[in-house]
């Protein structure tokens, strides 16, 4: 029988199948030239169709559910407990303790990644209750809820999505535009944080200026000039490059997660090539608002400029991956692309330059072109 499933074309509805074939009685009742035939009628036909509407079909895994057994309704409380432990590790306040807390979001994606946006939101509800007891008050839960339970189910949502196109082929939703939609919640975040303090004195920035200075008077003798310039320069970003890290997290676990199954053969989506990635146009957009509301300096300046920064991170992946693409055929490539990332880490600034350079990509196509180069090569 699981060969017959294997065999089933792709695109079958698997489900509706094992309906038609079992839902009178056990198999044992049919012959295998019977379950053949009726694979065929209820299949559908590989030939061209017009392209659908994203969705959530072909998603059905029978040899995982096969493997896992009695014991897959264990794995969402597993991960959620296990999420709830990472997240709760910031309390110890070591800064090791700190750095597992950024992990917590890593138990939500491999188990949305692999069993479907339903029992990522499981162990999200499990990992939440977990927080809350062990943790009571509101400041622990919904930190969990904003920086790891909402943007890992909006991206197992996404990416999980496919359609077939008019020519049959499964095609999954696009990885740029999941990026869109992390800096877009990120904007969000920031949008209503704006809102929320602003009617405290100095608004988000004095309340950032307020909590950057009560952890730098905690150094023995600190010149308060130097501290006040210093926590002004820092509270102007700080949303900004707090955001940045949160999507940048999220995109890390989210990888890891989907590394792993591929690694397991527990995927439900196949492995992405990453430099391939594409997104639309219209962010730029966002961009250029930024741009313009941070020439005029002051409070329209610190909100444009954060929202700069925010919605420049899909821009700075797709810098990346024009740089990996570009790159293949050179012959240091692998200590060429060290340093840079070296480089990005140690001085944060090259990032605008990457960013930059995914902007200039939707116009250039430098991976086009070298792709181009490296196949005239080839022939």
């Amino acid at each position: 029988m699981r060969d017959l499933v294997r065999a089933a074309p792709e695109g079958s509805d698997i489900i509706s199948l094992t309906w038609r074939l079992f839902g009178n009685g056990g198999v044992e009742t049919f012959s295998n030239a019977f379950l053949t035939e009726q694979f065929r009628k209820a299949a559908p036909y590989h030939c061209p169709r017009p392209a659908q509407a994203w969705g959530f079909k072909s998603l059905f895994r029978t040899d995982r559910v096969e493997r896992l057994g009695t014991h897959r309704p264990l794995i969402p409380l597993g991960a959620g407990v296990v999420s709830a432990i990472l997240h709760l590790s910031v309390t110890l306040g070591s800064p090791g303790a700190f750095l597992l807390a950024y992990f917590a979001q890593l138990p939500l994606a491999a188990t949305g990644l692999a069993f479907g946006v339903t029992q990522a939101a499981v162990v999200a509800a499990f990992a939440a209750i977990l927080v809350a007891l062990f943790s009571p008050g509101v400041g622990a839960l919904s930190l969990f809820i904003i920086t790891s339970a909402l943007p890992i189910l909006m991206v197992v949502h996404f990416a999980l999505q496919n359609r077939t196109d008019e020519q049959g082929n499964v095609v999954w939703y696009p990885l740029g535009r999941i990026l869109v939609w992390l800096s877009l919640l990120g904007i969000a975040a920031f949008v209503v944080a704006y809102v929320v303090f602003m009617q405290g004195d100095g608004g988000i920035r004095g309340a950032i200026e307020t909590y950057l200075k009560s952890i730098l008077s905690g150094f023995a003798q600190t010149d308060q000039a130097a501290v006040d310039a210093m926590t002004a320069t820092m509270a102007r970003m700080f949303p900004g490059v707090a955001a940045a890290s949160w999507i940048l997290m999220n995109i890390i676990n989210c990888v890891l997660a989907q590394r792993f199954l591929v690694a397991t053969d527990n995927n439900i989506r196949p492995k992405p090539v990453y430099s391939d990635i594409e997104m639309p146009v219209w962010p730029a957009g966002i961009v250029v608002l930024g741009v313009i509301l941070a020439i005029f300096g002051g409070e329209p300046g610190f909100f444009g400029f954060n929202i700069l920064l925010i919605a420049s991170i899909p821009f700075f992946f797709i810098g990346l991956a024009v740089l990996h693409s570009i790159s293949a055929a050179w012959p240091g490539r692998p200590l060429a692309l060290a340093g840079v990332y070296l480089f990005l880490i140690l001085a944060l600034w090259p990032a605008a330059f990457v960013a930059v350079l995914g902007v200039l990509e939707f116009w250039l196509r430098l991976r086009d072109r070298a792709k181009a180069r490296r196949s005239n090569k080839g022939n």
